[in-house]
């Protein structure tokens, strides 16, 4: 399996260095206000929701929180694998595995959630699948509410263009004609 990255220059997802695009805001989870930062977000919570998804899996099939991570980072969406591969430099740095991930999750607001899940894990031992599940469909949950908000908008944008576009089109090419040959009577 690839992992899908980004070139930082170009924002192209088939090629790149494992960064994302956008001069690092998304390594950092800082996302700019207004469309790109909508766009951003956007890519932070289907990422995120992928992350808990195969955390959850690579916890269900046995693994450690450690190696699912370490999987997750391999294999996971970018931006959230380059984040979690800084966690594992951290850990073999010799930082413990729960403040790594209490570190990144500070750093990084986006992701702090699946870190919280799974740091909470590593110190208590607690299965972490079930909470993962449970925010994976909350954040994919959150985007479709989002996404409904910003379809509900569709026909107030569409206002404009057919009041002052399509509407005059139309009277000059139905009305204008019958009303000149009644004048030219």
């Amino acid at each position: 399996m690839r992992r899908l990255t980004c070139d930082p220059r170009s924002g192209d997802p088939r090629s790149g260095d494992g960064r994302s695009g956008a001069g690092g805001r998304a390594l950092t989870g800082r996302v700019a206000p207004g469309r790109r930062g909508a766009v951003a977000r956007r890519r932070w919570d289907d990422a995120v929701a992928l992350t808990a998804d195969l955390l959850a899996l690579a916890a269900a099939a046995g693994l450690t929180p450690f190696l699912a991570l370490d999987v997750v980072a391999r294999f996971g969406p970018e931006p959230v694998a380059a984040r979690l591969g800084v966690v594992l430099g951290a850990v073999g740095a010799g930082q413990r595995l729960a403040d790594a991930l209490d570190a990144e999750a500070a750093r990084t607001p986006p992701i702090a959630p699946l870190l919280a899940g799974v740091a909470a894990s590593e110190r208590s031992g607690a299965p972490v699948g079930a909470a993962l599940g449970r925010l994976s469909a909350s954040t994919r949950a959150q985007a479709r509410r989002r996404a409904l908000a910003r379809a509900r908008t569709v026909p107030v944008r569409l206002l404009f263009p057919l009041v002052f576009l399509v509407l005059p089109a139309f009277l000059l090419l139905t009305v204008a004609p019958v009303v000149l040959a009644a004048l030219s009577r």
